[in-house]
């Protein structure tokens, strides 16, 4: 078993979760890189290892049960233990809920909320067995959640239901799981550049925003930018480190003080 505290990071081929991994392999923590594409994994993997660090991929898709199960045993298998899960890989299928597809809105659902459980599910195990000695911090479960699931945003009502559903998750986990050691919280994000989600969505492309609800995002920050990566993987530091062993069942909004978006329908 590794001395070292093991983190599983989903969706860490670019974006928010490979900059969540460099900073947790920074914190010292060995990572587990998870993403669909195996090359973007390998990408992560290869800067890492490249840094010093110690990482190895983990490819599969979070929404298929059996997919869960291997993410979280490649971690047994090259570790011995779990002390970090951060559920991050998610997807958007934006449209107006009146033109929305089933096929849209169980996508959405599929990967953000229920690959969450599913990966919660088959982690918990591992989680729970990773040693608790005095001076380590308890484990540390963190959803990326959205401040659509907690303000909802027009064009998007299959992704601001996925994230709201990560929000009760994440409390009725922390309910289940604070007796075992395990601490639950989510992160909110706001707008954050650089991301598969968040980028300018092409014409009839099933990805990214259209172009006015990013106009209309960039107008409500009051701080006076728009997030990036590192802005959410400074508070997933945070909430995976000891000094978080009292924060349970939050859901954490990162988002430069931004209002609630509105978008004419």
């Amino acid at each position: 078993m590794s001395g070292r505290r093991v983190a599983l990071v989903t969706g860490a081929g670019r974006g928010i979760g490979s900059a969540v991994a460099r900073r947790l392999a920074t914190d010292g923590l060995s990572l587990v890189v998870n993403d669909l594409d195996e090359s973007s994994a390998c990408e992560t993997v290869e800067e890492l290892c490249g840094m010093g660090f110690v990482a190895i991929p983990a490819v599969g898709s979070v929404a298929v049960p059996e997919s869960a199960d291997h993410i979280v045993e490649v971690a047994r298998k090259e570790f011995g233990r779990l002390d970090v899960l951060v559920n991050n890989a998610g997807v958007t299928r934006p449209a107006m809920a009146h033109r929305m597809t089933d096929e849209s809105w169980e996508f959405v659902l599929d990967v953000a909320l229920t690959g969450t459980f599913n990966m919660c599910r088959s982690a918990f195990s591992l989680l729970r067995e990773a040693p608790d000695a005095a001076d380590l911090p308890n484990r540390k479960v963190i959803n990326l959640s959205s401040i659509n699931g907690i303000y909802g945003t027009a064009a998007n009502a299959n992704y601001s239901a996925a994230k709201a559903g990560v929000n009760g998750l994440t409390r009725a986990l922390s309910r289940e799981w604070s007796p075992y050691g395990i601490n639950v919280n989510a992160i909110a994000p706001g707008y954050i550049s650089g991301t598969r989600m968040t980028s300018v969505q092409e014409e009839g492309g099933d990805s990214g925003l259209p172009i006015e609800v990013i106009r209309s995002i960039e107008t409500t920050i009051p701080i006076g930018r728009v997030g990036i990566p590192e802005d959410v993987a400074g508070v997933c530091s945070w909430l995976a480190s000891v000094d978080s062993d009292y924060v349970c069942g939050q859901v954490i909004e990162v988002h430069g003080g931004m209002e609630i978006i509105k978008v004419a329908g």
